[in-house]
């Protein structure tokens, strides 16, 4: 039996999956806007106020973002720059291990917190109030599921390009 409970796998048309990944894949764009704001004010990279709102969450180190979001330290570090110079956040010892790095959210990340919860929120309610709450959160369930297989079954280091020769197609 599946996860889901069925003895048999799930039949969806090509439409009805191309229907989901368009979604997943522009749906992104608008997530995307609705911070644009302040990434600009503060001017944060592109993960910046999606590691705001992640920090916010409370016991993040550097290392959970690198797995969080799946890119090397050195994008992580550049990221983390950009919000200390900010002012967003800063760096303490855990108090459960001496040796590890926590983030912290300063009063000003907590404010910048706020205005990405309130983007966010904005989005979502505007977008999905034609639906009932339960279809919202299993939506929301189904999109976790969704996420947390393919970061299951992610590689744990990213793939290295082979160098492309000239005229070849891809593929080839």
């Amino acid at each position: 039996m599946n996860k889901s409970g069925r003895a048999n796998p799930l039949q969806l048309s090509w439409d009805e999956i191309g229907l989901i990944c368009e979604g997943l894949a522009f749906a992104s764009r608008l997530l995307w806007s609705s911070i644009k704001d302040i990434t600009e004010e503060y001017s944060l990279g592109p993960r910046g106020a999606w590691i705001v709102r992640l920090v916010g969450r409370g016991d993040t180190s550097p290392l959970d973002l690198t797995n969080v979001f799946k890119v090397g330290r050195s994008l992580i570090t550049a990221e983390l720059v950009r919000l200390t110079q900010a002012d967003l956040i800063t760096y303490r010892k855990s108090a459960s291990d001496g040796r590890r790095v926590e983030l912290a959210l300063t009063p000003l990340g907590r404010t910048v917190e706020r205005r990405v919860k309130e983007g966010l929120t904005k989005l979502v309610t505007q977008r999905l109030s034609s639906y009932k709450r339960e279809d919202i959160l299993l939506f929301g369930r189904m999109l976790r599921d969704l996420r947390t297989a393919a970061l299951d079954s992610a590689p744990t280091k990213p793939r290295r390009r082979r160098a492309s020769t000239q005229g070849s197609a891809p593929g080839d």
